[in-house]
């Protein structure tokens, strides 16, 4: 059996891992076109910290312990270019040496990512403008901070990467500024907790200009609807597309956002080829229907189910799918959500509450904080979602949320658990536990 992979970071390395492991004598090529191997793409802001830990300590795992310690054949620079589903061929470019040549396959990854919206408008083809999504741009921002000393840089878009960075770069002394041409930040959160995550950036005094066009470059300065930035550094993040050109000039189909249409077990509409990562649809329980959140914990647990059904093609399994769950670090705050969002809710017209809750983190202790508690639920107190903004452990606290809803709990139940009570560690009475108390309350 022989199964071509095109994608070698998260999704396609864990989907030739599986393969692999599940069987030793199975035939496994990855082509991935960019010069580096599967890393920890969300670790990118916090390496640029360190001037002299190179962005390849990101590696999930070596070259040598790819190719060697799980035998597989890993190409890098190697992009294919074409794929022949009649003939289950990949026609493939080797970028070292431009020289062209097909692989045959009995299975086929698609596992291709996604790619930045580009500014195309005047001045944005600079060096010192940057996407921030892989290696490459992490290099080329740490080069331009650590050989130009950079003392301004303008931020445009006000997503999770931008926020991070903003975080970052505040702290190497390369003040920012935000641009963001919606109205606000962080559409699918809460207005309660979109406030806090505002005070903040008022809080360090970050420039923040919501409802902005942006106009041009002209050298250091960028001219947008809110008045001319002076700008060393400019890193552009306002959204992902689904990476899926190849995969539809195949004649494969598309879903949502543009991602490729998969079924649950991640089959695609071509035949013996699967899809997965950020290039795909991604199934969401409680809608009951394909979404697309790329992140990685959903791009690795896709390719690794991708790799066991290729092995199990008798007997596969579907994907559980995911419940939206997800968190990022700006500043002290932490802000995290999962579930459905209250837009979600609005959209589908749920009869749901919602309440929230200030209280503290730990008990009698030094340190901690407090914590923004958002649950929404319907009358019968089934838990829909909940986010939550706050110092301390509020990604963990997340976790018991994220668990609640897979098990399809009540806030009644919630209000029950037998959380651990320490106060190096939380209070008598547990932030989720005061705003389910709350919600029952509610309900």
């Amino acid at each position: 059996m022989k199964t071509v992979i095109i994608g070698g970071v998260a999704a396609g390395l864990s989907a030739a891992s599986q393969i692999k492991r599940a069987d030793r004598d199975a035939e496994v090529l990855v082509l991935e076109k960019s010069g580096d191997v599967s890393y920890a793409a969300c670790g990118m802001p916090y390496n640029l910290f360190y001037r002299d830990n190179p962005v390849e300590d990101l590696y999930a795992l070596t070259l040598d312990e790819i190719r060697g310690g799980r035998g597989i054949d890993y190409r890098l620079r190697h992009e294919a270019v074409a794929i022949d589903p009649a003939r289950q061929e990949v026609t493939v470019i080797d970028r070292q040496s431009e020289r062209e040549y097909r692989e045959t396959y009995d299975f086929l990854v698609y596992a291709t990512g996604n790619r930045p919206i580009p500014l195309e408008l005047p001045g944005f083809d600079d060096p010192a403008v940057c996407y921030f999504k892989t290696l490459d741009d992490t290099r080329q921002v740490k080069s331009l901070i650590f050989e130009r000393a950079p003392s301004r840089s303008l931020l445009v878009g006000a997503g999770y990467t931008n926020l991070e960075v903003a975080d970052v770069l505040y702290n190497m002394k390369v003040r920012p500024v935000i641009v963001e041409k919606a109205p606000t930040i962080l559409p699918a959160f809460a207005p309660e907790i979109r406030e806090k995550v505002l005070e903040k950036i008022a809080e360090k005094g970050i420039g923040f200009y919501p409802g902005v066009d942006v106009l041009e470059k002209r050298g250091n300065v960028v001219r947008t609807t809110a008045g001319d930035f002076g700008a060393d550094l400019v890193v552009v993040s306002i959204g992902v597309r689904p990476n899926t050109s190849l995969f539809s000039a195949a004649g494969g189909e598309l879903g949502v956002a543009g991602a490729v249409k998969v079924d649950r077990y991640l089959r695609t509409s071509l035949p013996n080829v699967f899809a997965g990562g950020d290039c795909a649809e991604h199934y969401v329980r409680q809608l009951g229907r394909n979404g697309y959140m790329p992140l990685g914990p959903v791009a690795n647990k896709q390719g690794r189910l991708i790799g066991s059904n290729i092995v199990n093609n008798r007997a596969m399994k579907m994907f559980h799918g995911i419940d939206q769950t997800a968190a990022f670090k700006f500043f002290d705050l932490t802000v995290a959500t999962t579930g459905l969002s209250e837009r979600q809710l609005e959209e589908r017209g749920a009869d749901y509450v919602k309440v929230f809750v200030d209280t503290p983190t730990r008990g009698s202790f030094t340190g901690g904080g407090t914590m923004r508690v958002l649950l929404a639920e319907k009358g019968s107190g089934l838990l829909l979602g909940g986010q939550m903004v706050g110092q301390d452990v509020v990604a963990k606290r997340l976790d018991v949320l994220a668990t609640a809803i897979y098990k399809q709990m009540t806030v009644f139940e919630l209000a029950e658990l037998d959380l651990s009570y320490a106060p190096p560690y939380a209070p008598v009475w547990d932030p989720l536990l005061v705003a389910a108390n709350q919600a029952v309350k509610a309900v």
